[in-house]
């Protein structure tokens, strides 16, 4: 059985931003980390930058969304009950150009073989933080993706690579969409998130038989 690890979303952060360092330090290292988060909501740093953003988070908190920030980009999304993330995180070969469409398939493909016939990538209107590399299934958004990378510290000819996913075991309840829209209203963002452009898993299949697939995936891809 896949073990899932649960913490703070601080804490969470800090994690991947230490393994994604111990990568660096030493591209020998592997890393494949299944974790969840208590209820929150996660923003980039850059948000909290935008008029509103202290009085907003003032008042999710109070009904239970605390927000934590992340140093990467993207845009605002939920943890808590129905996610659970996947981190990878590992080094190129040596010399290799940097193809940011290949990390994205080494992410996304084991999710995909995972869920099985129906899963797609693409954006989708109306889910949170949208992007071409969400994975979908049955044309609603499963996961979303995002990666950091840089050169490694100990070899400057390889690249470090942070992948990770957010998956929907469970599609977001209507608490976590009012908790995002309130935020986003707040901070005058030009955007609203759907209920009903997110999916969880597929009617029928289990989450830890699900997940050793996607463990499998990963292990294969090497």
């Amino acid at each position: 059985m896949i073990q899932i690890e649960t913490l703070s979303a601080d804490d969470a952060m800090n994690r991947e931003a230490a393994l994604l360092a111990e990568v660096s330090e030493d591209p020998t290292k592997r890393q494949i980390w299944f974790w969840q988060s208590p209820q929150c909501l996660i923003a980039p740093r850059k948000l909290s930058r935008v008029p509103g953003y202290d009085a907003v988070t003032r008042v999710l908190a109070k009904d239970g969304w605390p927000v934590a920030l992340r140093s990467t980009g993207g845009d605002v999304t939920p943890q808590g009950n129905g996610i659970i993330n996947v981190t990878h995180v590992y080094a190129r070969p040596p010399k290799e150009k940097f193809d940011l469409d290949r990390e994205y398939n080494r992410l996304c493909s084991p999710i995909e073989a995972a869920l099985g016939d129906g899963a797609t990538r693409g954006w989708q209107p109306g889910a949170f933080c949208d992007g071409a590399h969400n994975v979908q299934w049955n044309g609603l958004k499963f996961a979303g993706t995002a990666m950091r990378f840089r050169p490694c510290k100990a070899d400057k000819t390889r690249y470090a690579v942070l992948a990770h996913a957010l998956m929907l075991i469970a599609p977001p309840d209507a608490k976590a969409i009012e908790a995002l829209n309130i935020f986003l209203t707040a901070l005058n963002q030009d955007r609203q998130i759907d209920p009903a452009a997110h999916t969880g898993l597929p009617s029928g299949m289990q989450t830890d038989s699900f997940l050793e697939r996607v463990k499998r995936g990963f292990d294969n891809a090497g």
